[in-house]
């Protein structure tokens, strides 16, 4: 009779597990998650390099997890099994007292692609003869280290932003936001449930950067603020479905002498659309409300303003690039956004970099140390 049960216990797991893959297979596929506010994973194509440096198979293993059937529904029971057992960590977020902290440690570095993508940088700034400064926002792992559980693994990504600047020095320069961001910890600078600074935190990272750039920076009481959600919760929330995190508010920046964007023309590799606003107002109504700015994340946004300077920024960028943004365009008569991850090909099909006043490359720390498209810069 016990041999009959297992067997039948056996059986129905086995349905149960095949059911879910031949559901994963076989059910319509998402482009976008709204619930961890991304893009999710597209089937890669085979190919030998792909299958030779292991991104075939890393992006085999992205897609399955990305379109499991009842994905979210798992993540959800984990999470709540994980917390009734006493753990502060779930799902790569680390639970505070008051917010929600992306887990970044020396382990998720990929030294072999880390040294790709600062080669791929140091290479871009050598095949153009416009000045390359880049800017590694810290994330909020490194602003708040003494919020984070007890014995939690932390990377230094102070030390890590330092050795990198060593490593592109004479080619690159670089802009240290980290003590600007560390001197104003106690205020709203970062997301509590999201993995992104806030308006305010980009503000203060575009103060350093612009004199960085050779400009001095608008002051803060030039803008009105204002307060576009109440109800914000972000990937980290997404990552870890935990509700004890009050949520975050959005706040859009208005310069009091008028906007100075004319036309923001988004390129998504496919086709070219034009708008007349850096604000995308109709993602605030819903989960991924960190896309009021400027959108879904796109290969290439071209922004023209009114400033008459002919000063043009090309910006090769991650989404912490989208909220600084606004600061950036009373500087500049253009600027040009690059996401490498969504460029198609070789990216001069889409820039000449020469044909640019400056360019700032900006990543937050995370993301430029395991992104591998970054290596793709190094392109003749």
């Amino acid at each position: 009779m016990k041999r009959a049960q297992q067997i039948v216990t056996a059986v129905a797991f086995l349905a149960v597990l095949f059911g879910l893959m031949f559901s994963s297979l076989l059910l319509p596929k998402k482009s976008v998650s709204e619930t961890e506010n991304r893009t999710l994973a597209e089937l890669p194509q085979l190919t030998a390099a792909g299958l030779r440096d292991k991104s075939f198979m890393d992006g085999v293993e992205a897609y399955a997890a990305d379109h499991f059937a009842l994905r979210d529904q798992w993540v959800a029971v984990k999470s709540a099994a994980e917390l009734a057992a006493g753990k502060r960590e779930i799902g790569g977020v680390y639970i505070t007292e008051d917010r929600l902290i992306g887990k970044l440690t020396e382990d998720d570095v990929d030294e072999t692609r880390l040294s790709q993508s600062v080669e791929g940088v140091r290479q871009f700034a050598r095949n153009t003869e416009t000045p390359v400064a880049m800017l590694l926002a810290p994330t909020a792992a490194a602003v708040y280290p003494d919020t984070l559980p007890d014995y939690a693994p932390n990377l230094d990504q102070q030390q890590l932003i330092s050795r990198i600047a060593a490593d592109l020095r004479g080619d690159v320069t670089m802009i240290n936001v980290y003590h600007s961001l560390y001197a104003m910890r106690n205020e709203y600078i970062y997301y509590r449930t999201d993995h992104h600074w806030t308006s305010y935190g980009a503000f203060l990272a575009y103060q350093t950067a612009i004199k960085k750039l050779g400009f001095s920076p608008v002051s803060y009481d030039k803008y009105n603020i204002e307060h576009a959600a109440d109800n914000f919760r972000g990937t980290l929330y997404s990552k870890s479905l935990y509700r004890g995190i009050e949520p975050d508010f959005i706040d859009l920046y208005h310069y009091s002498g008028g906007d100075p964007v004319t036309s923001v023309t988004v390129n998504d590799g496919l086709h070219e659309t034009v708008y007349d606003s850096i604000y995308f107002r109709e993602f605030l109504d819903t989960q991924e409300k960190y896309s009021v700015f400027l959108g879904r994340n796109a290969a290439l946004v071209t922004v023209h303003t009114n400033v008459k300077n002919d000063k043009k920024l090309l910006l090769i960028k991650d989404s912490y690039a989208n909220s600084m943004l606004p600061f950036l365009t009373e500087h500049y008569s253009e600027i040009v956004l690059m996401d490498m991850r969504y460029v198609r090909g070789d990216y001069h099909a889409y820039v000449d970099p020469d044909q640019f006043s400056q360019v700032l490359v900006l990543y937050n720390v995370s993301n430029f140390a395991t992104d591998g498209n970054i290596k793709l810069l190094a392109a003749q």
